[in-house]
């Protein structure tokens, strides 16, 4: 299995970001990414432009919706057309043009001094046939914050990482929700990346630089055989990673979460990866493996807690069939433990 990180939902010149594909790819670059997915507000005018730059697959794809329910598309050849008033309609249309679609920031909130408290959650629900949802969006989460203008302050400049204390509930909610019931939704970490540019006096200055930002929240796919040279087959390959949900997602600012590992196997076949379905019996094991010194490990079936255990890795025998996904929490320091990293499910069905 190889692990390949990237970051999702970003912005650039072609709408409200800093940066053009030269820059941007060049700072994921220096982040050791492997990957970026553009998601410009309703335009794919850069479309003509993916390809591996600076050793980067860059891949184009859109956010579409202004005030809410922004849904992040993907593998569309042309624009689909927005609809705020029932963003069912969006969510079918970028269905039927053969593309992917996240539901973005879904629970997003406000903050009184981020924009005089504007938010863009999303508003109209039940919605169906989407592929997954951003379960943590770091710019996102900074509008949710603590509403004192000092504390935000010191966040900004001192302490960035404290602030990021959890996914929103609802998000994990809602995605145990969806997968219980057979709906099947990956689960992805985005940053909502503008690199947006303030002038203090002389200078500009940006908030969450690309540099910046592409060390926080990122989203690896995993893959039986090594990502592709070839900018079409690479594509291919993380486009089908993230629909079928063989990902996860964590909190680099934390700790890189590159050696996490979440796999099931059957006696002496083949690994199945996250996103997968695997029939249960005695001769199945699910496997984790995290970095990072001593951290906690959370088993999850059916969104409640199986087994909680301190290590390296654990084995793990389902007795049940189930929908089974992983939690990590980086051990800041003894006695504290963070939220970092979030695997997609492994389904396991009745034998």
């Amino acid at each position: 299995m190889y692990n390949y990180p990237g970051n999702i939902h970003i912005h650039s010149r072609y709408s409200d970001g800093s940066g053009d594909f030269n820059q941007i790819t060049r700072e994921a670059a220096s982040a050791g990414l492997s990957y970026v997915v553009i998601t410009d507000h309703e335009t794919l005018e850069g479309l003509t432009e993916e390809a591996v730059i600076n050793g980067v697959v860059l891949i184009v794809g859109t956010e579409i919706n202004r005030k809410h329910s922004h849904y992040v598309a993907l593998n569309l050849r042309e624009m689909v057309d927005s609809d705020e008033v029932n963003p069912q309609n969006v969510i079918d249309r970028v269905k039927n043009a053969g593309g992917i679609g996240f539901l973005a920031h879904p629970f997003e909130k406000g903050h009184p001094y981020i924009e005089q408290g504007k938010a863009y959650p999303w508003i109209c629900w039940p919605v169906f046939n989407f592929d997954g949802l951003e379960l943590w969006n770091y710019t996102s989460h900074w509008r949710g914050r603590d509403p004192s203008p000092f504390k935000t302050l010191y966040w900004f400049f001192f302490n960035r990482k404290a602030a990021m204390d959890a996914p929103p509930p609802e998000a994990l909610k809602l995605w145990d929700c969806y997968n219980i019931r057979g709906c099947r939704l990956t689960a992805i970490g985005s940053s909502d990346a503008h690199a947006t540019m303030y002038i203090l006096g002389l200078f500009k200055v940006p908030v969450f630089s690309y540099r910046f930002i592409f060390k926080t929240i990122n989203t690896y796919i995993v893959l039986q055989e090594k990502l592709s040279k070839e900018f079409a087959s690479a594509k291919k390959q993380i486009i089908n990673a993230l629909y079928a949900g063989n990902c996860f997602l964590s909190f680099d600012g934390l700790y890189p979460g590159g050696n996490f590992y979440f796999y099931a196997s059957r006696g002496n076949s083949l690994n199945y990866l996250m996103g997968e379905t695997v029939p249960a019996g005695q001769d199945l094991t699910l496997h984790v493996k995290a970095p990072g010194k001593k951290p906690l490990i959370r088993m999850v079936r059916n969104g409640k807690l199986s087994l909680e255990k301190q290590a390296a890795g654990l084995t793990y025998k389902p007795s049940t069939p189930g929908v089974y996904r992983v939690e990590v929490y980086y051990r800041s320091f003894p006695g504290r433990y963070r939220p970092w990293i979030y695997s997609n499910p492994i389904y396991v069905s009745a034998s």
